[in-house]
């Protein structure tokens, strides 16, 4: 694992409870950073880049999870790709969709594994209306309604998350994941984006030439508290609705209701890579591609430019943008 800030617990425990995945070595530039991550997780710590790494001697790592500020996201991935190791790549792939296209060509040159953490597809609630959706119990999908409350982003003024140079600004940094649920749940590409952008506060509407629509509302002001996250999806023969509130889902198929209790971040985190392990045992592509990644990422710069000309973006079929 690349990078031992925000998220590196989190995926050093999902490592450990997964049977596929084995966490050998964390590299930081920060040896506090790098020392405290493989001390708590039992794996060697590195104290400098991915290259440095590499240089040192790697032969026995199969993979490679790039968890660094997002604009080192496609450079570390390159290297590691050009090491011929697979690789998981915290969201977003790059800062661009072209950026993101190039490590995804690479990789299938390579003949490695590239998966992104598009980690919304593998919360447990999410899975469920997903296999609701596959089953035939929702009909052809007609509306999306999606919403995450976040406090604001930790750290200093200063630091990487608060600059959109670094971070890829609002859209790019978090809406990635509801433009990727909004692709995997809907099942195709929309044709018009529309955006209502401010600091802290994201509201995009996607329409789909089928006439389906999405609507996805990200805010990152809350002071306190761990956010919330919801999720309804109205079809042609069914509703699903899943939401974090407490982690506690109710099934409702008559009868009496059905209680999931579940930590969604640490069962999510631990599928995500269980998928990566697998796909590379498998000798198979991962469920979130870098295909996929790239066209979140057309959809995230179609959003950006609609918030900023303040009205509708219109996408073709090669994903360029008309603002």
């Amino acid at each position: 694992m690349v990078g031992c800030g925000r998220n590196a617990s989190a995926l050093a425990a999902g490592a450990a409870a997964s049977d596929i995945c084995e966490l050998t070595d964390v590299i930081d530039i920060a040896p506090d950073a790098a020392r405290s991550v493989a001390r708590a997780a039992g794996a060697r710590a590195h104290v400098g880049d991915f290259d440095s790494f590499l240089e040192s001697g790697a032969d026995a790592i199969d993979a490679v999870i790039v968890n660094t500020p997002n604009d080192s996201h496609a450079d570390i991935a390159r290297s590691a790709i050009a090491a011929g190791r697979h690789v998981l790549v915290e969201k977003p792939l790059a800062l661009s969709a072209d950026a993101a296209g190039a490590v995804h060509r690479a990789a299938e040159i390579a003949g490695v594994r590239l998966m992104v953490a598009h980690t919304l597809r593998f919360m447990p609630a999410n899975a469920h209306v997903r296999r609701a959706l596959d089953d035939g119990e929702l009909g052809r999908p007609g509306m999306l309604r999606s919403h995450r409350w976040l406090r604001r982003f930790p750290g200093p003024p200063a630091g990487w998350k608060h600059d959109p140079a670094r971070s890829g600004g609002l859209a790019v940094h978090e809406a990635v994941h509801e433009i990727d649920q909004a692709l995997w749940l809907i099942g195709e590409r929309p044709t018009h984006v529309q955006a209502q952008a401010t600091p802290d506060l994201l509201q995009i509407h996607l329409g789909y030439e089928s006439g389906a629509m999405a609507i996805c509302g990200i805010a990152t002001g809350l002071p306190l508290g761990s956010g919330y996250y919801s999720l309804a999806l109205i079809g042609s023969l069914g509703a699903a609705y899943a939401d974090d509130h407490h982690n506690v889902h109710l099934l409702y198929r008559g009868g009496r209701p059905q209680a999931l209790v579940s930590d969604q971040r640490a069962s999510a985190v631990r599928a995500q890579l269980d998928e990566f392990g697998s796909a590379i045992a498998e000798n198979r592509n991962p469920s979130v591609s870098g295909a996929d990644a790239v066209a979140a990422l057309q959809i995230a710069e179609a959003v950006a430019a609609s918030g900023a000309a303040g009205r509708t973006a219109h996408l073709t079929e090669s994903g360029n943008v008309i603002a």
